[in-house]
This record gives C-alpha cells, structure tokens and sequence, in this order.
C-alpha cells in the first residue's frame, strides 16, 4: 500500500509541478517554448521507479514529466526555462533539449523522431556494459522514416531497448484519425519479430508492474519491446469555426490559457491519471 500511495503522490507532484510552470508562463516569465504533459503523468512515474541506475532514457521534446519523474523540482525546470543557472542544466538548454546526465537521461532531440537512431548507438553500447535504453516519443514520430527503421535495426541487432510511444491520438491541432491512415503498432511490431504491449488506464501502479516485468525480458532475451501508451494531453480548448460550429483543439505547447487551473488538477474522466489515482486508495494528497 505504501508503494501505491508513493506512486499516486509522485504523479500528484507532477501535475502541481506543471501547473507552477504554467503560471509562470501566463505571466510571460518563460520565453523558450515549453510542451506541458498534463495526462501524461501516470507513465512517467512508472517509468522513472522501473528504471535501474545502469539505465538510460532518451527523450523528445515534450519532456517535463520525465524531468519531474527523475527528481526535478518546479523551481528546477522554471530556472532551466529562464536561462538561470540555478536551472536544470544551468540554464543552458532551455526546455525541448533539456538532459540530466546524471539521473539518466542521456539524450534529448527536439527533431521529431531524432531520439530513436540515436538509441540504436546507446544500445549497442549496453549490449557491452549492461542496462536497458528507454527511449520515448510521440505518435507524430511514427511516421518518421527512422522509426521503422530503429525498429528493424533493434530486432536485427537484439539490442536491449524498450521503445515508449505516447500516443494522444492528435497531431497538434487535427486529430490522427481526421488525416492519415491507422498504424497499426501491433501488426508492424509482429512483422519484424519484435514484442510488443499497449498501456491504457493511467494506473501508475500497473503500469510499473508491466514495466518491470519488460524490463526482465528485455534484459534475458536482449531483444527489443515497443510500447504504446493511449493517453490524454489535458487543456485543450473550443476554438469557432466558419460554419458557426465549435471544434475543439488539443493542448500543444506554450500557455495554457482561459481554463480554470482547479479543472487541470483533476479532470473527471478515466483520461486523467490524477483521477485514476484518487480513485484507486480514496482520495488525493494521502500520506
């Protein structure tokens, strides 16, 4: 139960932690482009308590809940943001190429689907001196020629790499289905001999359990996992249109604006992993 409450309290940092960055970006205190990840907190924490200290993890540019997973504070990030070199990384990368060496994360590429090559180098270097390479990105990233071709390249060299998709079923403004064909990851990691799980539910607790249970058969077999998590980025809002409908719009980056900020701390819906984690032990804030 300690262990539960533990993980439920982390993603309700994380959630805080964001929503202080926020403030700060309404206030035009932060000029350097920042992607919040209000949703997408239950993963992050699962990922970060799943990690072993010879890991490694290779992010994109929506990074700051894994950030917050690793250990940083709002106040670390929000200096990073402001160019202080109280900040992160001493105020010298800014948001969509922050790294922490030191807590694991080797590598961040703003380039969508940059990390996932660079992952290939990383683990062949662990095939040598052990560990496991995550390695996250987005849905958008998918359709990048090197996504495939990580993939193919992975299984090819059974190289130990977990590969996390965060799939929010949108494509900044336009949902996925409104624009391209379905992916289907299941088939395409099947192809080319490759596991394969999908994460649903925002329970941060099971989603830890499958993580650890991966990382065991990553690290036996040497072989490669892709994961895709459905989730929800929160904070979108309803924009007019011409034909007098109103459509409504998925949180990309910057501010947040004109929604009230008690509706980000906990949405009722199972799309929100600090609902799902209220409601698992009775409350929020539990000690």
């Amino acid at each position: 139960m300690n262990h539960q409450i533990n993980l439920k309290n982390e993603v309700m940092r994380l959630r805080i932690s964001q929503l202080q960055v926020n403030e700060k970006l309404l206030d035009n205190e932060i000029r350097v482009p920042v992607h919040l990840a209000l949703g997408h907190e239950s993963i992050a924490v699962a990922l970060a308590a799943a990690m072993h200290p010879e890991d490694k993890l290779l992010l994109s540019h929506r990074n700051i809940q894994y950030h917050l997973a690793l250990g940083a504070s709002a106040e670390d990030l929000i200096d990073e943001y402001q160019g202080k070199s109280t900040g992160l990384a001493n105020g010298k990368l800014g948001s969509m190429n922050l790294m922490n060496p030191k807590l694991g994360n080797l590598y961040t590429s703003n380039i969508l689907a940059n990390n996932l090559p660079v992952s290939l180098g990383v683990g062949l270097a662990a095939k040598i001196i052990g560990g496991v390479i995550w390695v996250v990105t987005g849905d958008g990233a998918i359709e990048e020629g090197a996504f495939y071709e990580a993939l193919l390249n992975a299984s090819t060299l059974k190289l130990p790499i977990v590969f996390i998709i965060e799939n929010n079923e949108w494509s900044m403004s336009t949902r996925i289905e409104e624009r391209r064909v379905e992916i289907d990851l299941g088939k395409l990691a099947d192809s080319i001999n490759l596991r394969f799980a999908k994460f649903e539910g925002n329970n941060p607790e099971e989603y830890l359990n499958s993580l650890i249970d991966i990382r065991s058969e990553v690290t036996t077999s040497v072989m490669p996992f892709l994961i895709e998590v459905k989730l929800s980025t929160l904070g979108g809002y309803l924009k007019n249109e011409e034909n007098g409908r109103k459509r409504y719009i998925n949180y990309h980056s910057g501010a947040i604006k004109g929604i009230a900020q008690k509706t980000l701390m906990i949405e009722h819906n199972d799309s929100d992993p600090v609902y799902v984690v209220s409601d698992i032990s009775g409350g929020i804030g539990v000690k």
